[in-house]
């Protein structure tokens, strides 16, 4: 049951942001007494990548006071455009102010990276993404794990950020750990029935098969090359 006293955490949603991202960390956050996990949006109703529409709790007009910002990451539009959305970033900026902990999932990490929230830390994002975001390594002073982790937790600057997708889960779970003990971070696990065990064995490119990885990168040039270009314009 909801209390005055939880720890809310915003998610701040826009067009074309993916679902897993906010939905995953969600129901983790909701798995676990002491958090208020809500969908906050500049619109009245938000699609995701995958077409399904949802509707915000809150638009950025009435949006409580927040604990923790979370963005979520999303496709090659919603990501740049978003970069370029002053009311969206502006928005997320006067909420960082205030947070005990700002973060993001996936490509969210270049949207942080665009309001300025992403300085002077341990960040990572999507596997394909991470050598795009480490165009940014100079200009902001971030530092990048090796390989593919789920997520990265700076402690002192109180930012977190996850890999792709379905690292949003474990992201959440680490700051349930964090913030709540090991306690409920065991019980909002055992309450989702969250132990992974694949049928497969590819989930990033240290475990799938070459030719899927250089396949799914190539794929994601294009995204590339435009978080690429925004880049420029924010070091610039």
């Amino acid at each position: 049951m909801a209390t005055q006293n939880d720890i809310i955490v915003g998610f701040a949603l826009y067009q074309g942001c993916t679902l897993v991202d906010f939905a995953g960390a969600t129901q983790v956050f909701s798995a676990c007494d002491g958090f208020k996990p809500l969908w906050l949006a500049n619109e009245e109703t938000i699609t995701t990548t995958e077409g399904v529409t949802v509707v915000p709790n809150f638009t950025f007009s009435n949006a409580p006071e927040v604990a923790i910002l979370f963005i979520p990451g999303g496709g090659q539009e919603g990501v740049i455009s978003t970069m370029q959305n002053q009311i969206y970033l502006n928005f997320i900026k006067q909420i960082a102010e205030t947070t005990l902990w700002n973060g993001s999932v996936c490509t969210g990490a270049f949207i942080l990276a665009a309001a300025g929230i992403l300085k002077n830390c341990l960040a990572t994002t999507y596997w394909s993404q991470i050598p795009t975001l480490g165009l940014l390594s100079n200009h902001l002073q971030l530092k990048i794990p090796p390989s593919y982790p789920r997520f990265s937790i700076d402690v002192e600057r109180k930012i977190f950020t996850g890999g792709g997708i379905s690292s949003s889960l474990d992201l959440a779970l680490e700051m349930v750990l964090i913030l709540k003990g090991l306690e409920a971070a065991q019980t909002a696990q055992l309450f989702i029935q969250y132990q992974p065990n694949p049928p497969v064995d590819a989930g990033d490119p240290d475990h799938a098969p070459q030719y899927i990885t250089d396949k799914l990168r190539k794929e994601d040039q294009s995204f590339s090359d435009a978080l690429a270009l925004q880049i420029k314009k924010i070091i610039n």
